[in-house]
């Protein structure tokens, strides 16, 4: 049986992308399934999070076998479902200390193999504005650093052909309306 798609939502801190999943499993029903965050359940797991370049190797490198792991999981019990990726293998690029190169290496991998592993990529960017951005438990990057990383995230995924780049919104809702109607439409 062939698999169904495989949505991944990627983006800056505070895109949205956790809540977006929620909303569509709610339009959505039993037609999709969720994948969890993988840092989420690292970070709450109690994974180190610590500063530095050689702690981030780990820290993304963990990271990307639990995304792929999750990711082939959810598509074994679910192959009738679409996937919808909180986060994808690929945005431990935008964290990775050194050239991205380096990331795609030390996880013994390509970019090509990466962006295949999905049939639609959706990247949420973050608050433009700073009194809107929200901190959590495991979303310590200030304001500044999360724009930056959004641009990184955006950089990563731009070779893939279907890729869908939704802005900021005033209102969340119209932001979900938007991914609502890119998947009605791409998902058949």
């Amino acid at each position: 049986m062939q698999r169904a798609p495989r949505v991944v939502f990627t983006g800056g801190p505070s895109g949205g992308k956790t809540s977006m999943i929620e909303v569509l499993l709610r339009h959505f029903g039993n037609k999709v399934v969720a994948v969890p965050e993988a840092a989420s359940i690292l970070y709450n797991g109690g994974f180190p999070r610590k500063p530095g370049a050689v702690n981030m190797r780990h820290i993304q490198r963990a990271i990307y076998y639990v995304v792929r792991e999750l990711e082939d999981l959810m598509t074994d019990i679910e192959p009738e479902k679409v996937s919808l990726c909180d986060r994808g293998t690929l945005d431990g690029m935008a964290y990775w200390p050194r050239p991205q190169a380096g990331f795609l290496e030390s996880v013994g991998t390509t970019l090509e193999k990466e962006l295949a592993r999905y049939d639609i990529v959706i990247h949420l960017k973050p608050p433009v504005k700073e009194d809107v951005y929200r901190l959590s438990t495991t979303r310590i990057e200030s304001h500044a650093k999360a724009l930056e990383l959004d641009e990184k995230t955006q950089k990563v995924w731009e070779k893939h052909p279907r890729r869908f780049v939704v802005s900021d919104e005033p209102d969340f809702l119209v932001k979900a309306r938007k991914v609502i109607s890119i998947l009605e439409n791409e998902i058949k």
